[in-house]
């Protein structure tokens, strides 16, 4: 199994699912999948807080993006544990400066 082309596969379906609800929406993920592919965690950032706010109230979402993973063939056992977190670039702005690596540590 290649989990990099897995994870890979799945940023793109879950950034298409995305752009379902806001059409600026961009994925990305990092983890120690190498130790546990439980250990990964993917954000979906967008432009404006409120579509941000809009993502994190629609718990369905999650649930689709977790499909995702499954059907992809993402280990089973570790899809319950991949985390999902959603930023956009204007708190990225206001509260780190415009730096991604602190607003995500």
């Amino acid at each position: 199994m290649n989990l990099a082309l897995i994870i890979g596969n799945a940023e793109r379906e879950i950034e298409r699912l995305s752009r379902r609800h806001c059409s600026d929406a961009e994925v990305f993920s990092f983890g120690a999948t190498d130790i546990d592919p439980r250990h990964l965690a993917i954000w979906i950032t967008t432009k404006t807080d409120r579509d941000r706010d809009r993502f994190r109230a629609n718990r369905v979402l999650i649930s689709e993006f977790r499909t995702v993973l499954l059907n992809l063939g993402y280990p089973p056992a570790a899809v319950p544990n991949v985390g999902f977190a959603f930023e956009s670039k204007e708190t990225v702005d206001r509260d780190h400066g415009g730096n991604w690596w602190y607003a995500i540590k």
